[in-house]
């Protein structure tokens, strides 16, 4: 059975206001992250987000490595490059290949 961790608020700015001459930010919860550990013993969390049209609920997941994203950004970059290079040897109008 998979056991709960702790739940944390989801809280956005909505003005400010002055306290003790100090300029204060007012906070609402809009929603809620629940940390929980599966059965598996890996943690996880989910979120649910409060709002006029109901409670939307979600999950969260681990961003990827920086490093990762922009490999695979080069990979997708490079495979467009070489499928532009292959089709600039032919002509768009008529599909033959120019020589």
């Amino acid at each position: 059975m998979a056991q709960f961790v702790k739940k944390e608020n989801l809280t956005i700015s909505i003005g400010e206001y002055e306290k003790d001459g100090q300029t204060k930010k007012q906070w609402r919860t809009i929603g809620e992250i629940i940390s929980m550990v599966g059965d598996d013993g890996k943690p996880y969390q989910f979120f649910k987000l409060w709002g006029a049209g109901g409670v939307v609920e979600g999950k969260v997941f681990e961003q990827q490595d920086n490093n990762q994203q922009q490999a695979q950004h080069q990979n997708n970059q490079q495979g467009f490059n070489q499928q532009q290079g292959h089709q600039q040897g032919y002509n768009q109008n008529t599909g033959f290949q120019q020589r």
